[in-house]
Parts: structure tokens; C-alpha cells; sequence
């Protein structure tokens, strides 16, 4: 509830958060930046292991599998830190839709 407050609230923040902390993703094609980060956020927002997450995506549970470990890679692993992952949630969770809508176009 706090990050989709936070959100709404301010999007300048968040805009510069997106840019801080999901920077390594601008540069991929728009389908495999939407993919890695809808995976990620839903791991983050679920809090469950990658076969799980699998489940909910509809998705094979290898496919999650990488896509978190691509995430990891190019995000810098920082996902043992709660600053960050408070950060990644709030950040992905505005850029999540606004990436997913460039793949529709």
C-alpha cells in the first residue's frame, strides 16, 4: 500500500528513482524490458520462490529462473538489501505499465 502511494503521490520521485534503480534495463528491447521487470516485481511483491512465481506469471518456472537471474545481473544483485528492494518495488511498480504499454503498441 505505501509504494502505490508513494506512486501517485510524487512522480517526479519516481521518475528518478526509476532512473536510479532500473537504469540497466533502458537500453534492452521493449518485450525483454517489460518481461524482466513484471517477473521482478512480481517476485518482489509476492515474496515467494521463483517456482511459485512461475505459477502465478503462468510461465515455466525456468523462464523465471533466468529472467531473476538476468534481473540480478544487470541490476547488480542488490536484492538482499531492504532499501533497495523497498526502492526496486516502488519504481518498478510505475515503470511495470508504462514498459508493458510499449510492447502493445
Amino acid at each position: 500500500m505505501l509504494a502505490r502511494l508513494v506512486v501517485t503521490s510524487s512522480p517526479v520521485l519516481v521518475d528518478l528513482l526509476v532512473d536510479r534503480r532500473l537504469a540497466a534495463l533502458a537500453d534492452l528491447p521493449a518485450s525483454r524490458r517489460s518481461s524482466l521487470a513484471s517477473t521482478l516485481l512480481t517476485w518482489l511483491e509476492h515474496g515467494r520462490p521463483a517456482n511459485e512465481v512461475a505459477r502465478l506469471m503462468g510461465v515455466p518456472a525456468q523462464t523465471v529462473h533466468t529472467r531473476l537471474g538476468t534481473a540480478k545481473r544487470l541490476l547488480g544483485d542488490p536484492l538482499t538489501d531492504p532499501d533497495v528492494r523497498l526502492e526496486l518495488l516502488i519504481a518498478l511498480r510505475a515503470a511495470v505499465p508504462r514498459w508493458e504499454s510499449e510492447t502493445v503498441r
